[in-house]
């Protein structure tokens, strides 16, 4: 009972110190930090405000066009008003469901799945939730099954419809104007239509052949395989193999042959003179033609140049590989140490940085936009880039946080709010957990100890102390410089206490002595 007592004084103390503070966030920039339990911040110059709980599981944010809240891992939601979008992440990255303009989509990978789009005023659906799904097309058809048992899929995978019963024993699509029958699949298939026939019986014999464009053929699948493609056009390609003895291709414009592969490979193009040779791949191989080179003898040194658009090099891989690629007036250069930790820079004409990247996996990652905004993280335990991540599960593990917005304005995070700071044109200010905080702007500082237990506060003319949250302080005027010498301002060089408030700074006038009554809350 005692324990329930004191936390919920804590908890009221807490609600009586927001409650004053809370109500001017949308006048000045404030921060409340009761780490790691409970942190507040508003900065209405940029137009957001935002809660975090128990360190990084709780988070409330909401800016000019985008509001978000999460308890991380579970649960992740954000809107933004200017796409607009609507998104619910669940145990990311296995769950999500997402509103956009003209789509609803959502998962739960890989038992659940969830589609509606909207083009032309047409509306087509579908829904899965293993075994069963259900849906249906544009064109208001509906279909549905029970997996493995039956179903009926319309515009699903690339045909028309799809059927089957007890699958695999049983199957049957239709696409473009031909239908394939499938019994006990792969084994056995028939495929009829105006436009495409075969039949397979796998892996003994199969036949198969796009009328007029491909033929394709094999006998005890993949030993034998031969097939024509391309003959609509003017540059038909034939292909056949033994597997693995000899594999060829052959067209008008190239020539491939492959013996024992991978042993030995070549590979040359008759209109540009390009040549390629790998004996065995992929430990050498040579490249040379028209603006390209190469050669490689893996895993000691390669590298391989397209002149003007791409470099490739690396020396005993993985330990070190370089990679330059031009896309316009875009040049952009990639080094990776051990695959997972890279540098990467973008430079565009005349010197101008576009972006900037260095991550040394799993230390830190520095990264620098397009638009300038740079950002640095201490222990970054995923060697890749995901927003999803970056909402749900990055936060649980960074220790250390920086971060520049295009403006110049700075922030940095320490062990999830312990130590923070906020610095902009308008203002600069740090706090380290509840103990202490600093804010100073043009002319004016606070310092405060405790969440204002003592506090210090200035604006270059009169100074302020408090102690002890009491509604009562202590105020003094600073000299003005501009003001006349010390022997002139009266006994001792101050000036009196008449003087002092017969400037018309001070509304209290009538009290005769520096103990100020303040109009503040006790908070």
């Amino acid at each position: 009972m005692a324990i329930r007592k004191i936390f919920f004084l804590l908890m009221m103390i807490v609600f009586l110190y927001c409650i004053p503070s809370l109500s001017m966030a949308e006048e000045r920039s404030i921060s409340i930090n009761f780490w790691p339990l409970f942190q507040y911040s508003s900065d209405p110059v940029a137009g957001v405000r935002e809660i975090e709980g128990l360190g990084p599981f709780f988070l409330w944010r909401k800016d000019d066009h985008r509001n978000q809240w999460g308890v991380r891992p579970l649960l992740y939601w954000s809107e933004n008003e200017v796409e607009p979008l609507q998104r619910l992440e669940f145990l990311y990255p296995f769950g999500k469901y997402q509103v956009r303009e003209g789509e609803k989509k959502g998962y739960f990978a890989p038992l659940s799945l969830y589609k509606e789009e909207e083009l032309d005023g047409k509306k087509k659906w579908e829904f899965q939730f293993f075994p069963f799904f259900i849906g249906e097309t544009k064109r208001g058809e509906d279909y549905y099954g029970l997996f493995p048992i039956f179903g009926t899929l319309l515009d699903r995978y690339g045909k028309d419809e799809i059927r089957f019963y007890f699958w695999p024993l049983y199957g049957k699509s239709t696409s473009e104007g031909f239908s394939t029958t499938n019994l006990i699949w792969p084994f056995f298939s028939f495929t009829e239509g105006e436009k495409k026939r075969g039949y397979r019986f796998w892996p003994f014999y199969g036949w198969r052949e796009e009328i007029g464009v491909s033929q394709t053929e094999f006998i005890a699948w993949p030993i034998f395989i031969r097939e024509r493609k391309g003959i609509d056009t003017d540059d038909p390609v034939e292909e056949w193999m033994i597997f693995p003895l000899y594999i060829s291709k052959e067209s008008k414009r190239l020539e491939s042959k492959k013996y024992l592969w991978p042993f030995f490979s070549y590979a040359r193009d008759r209109f540009t003179g390009f040549e390629q040779l790998d004996f065995p791949w992929p430990f050498f191989q040579s490249l040379k033609g028209e603006n390209l080179e190469g050669i490689r003898v893996f895993p000691f040194y390669g590298y391989k140049v397209r002149e003007g658009v791409m470099k490739r090099t690396f020396v005993l891989y993985p330990l070190y590989q370089f990679e330059e690629d031009r896309m316009g007036d875009v040049q952009e250069k990639t080094t990776r140490i051990l695959l997972l930790s890279r540098i990467r820079t973008g430079e565009a004409d005349r010197g101008v940085k576009k972006e900037d990247s260095l991550r040394i996996w799993p230390f830190f990652d520095y990264e620098r936009g397009k638009t300038g905004h740079t950002t640095f993280s201490f222990f970054y335990l995923f060697p890749f880039k995901d927003d999803g991540f970056e909402r749900n599960l990055f936060p649980l593990f960074r220790i250390f946080r920086w971060e520049k917005d295009p403006q110049g304005g700075i922030s940095t995070n320490f062990l999830w709010g312990f130590y923070k700071r906020k610095k902009n044109e308008e203002m600069d200010s740090w706090e380290v957990a509840h103990l202490i905080g600093v804010k100073r702007g043009n002319g004016w500082k606070t310092i405060s100890f405790l969440k204002g237990l003592f506090r210090y506060q200035s604006d270059g003319r009169t100074a302020d102390l408090r102690f002890f949250y009491l509604p009562f302080h202590l105020r003094w005027s600073h000299r003005n410089p501009s003001a006349p010498p010390l022997e002139k301002e009266g006994k001792g060089g101050f000036r009196s206490l008449k003087e002092e408030f017969a400037d018309g700074e001070q509304e209290d006038r009538d009290i005769g002595h520096r103990l100020i009554c303040s109009r503040e809350g006790a908070f």
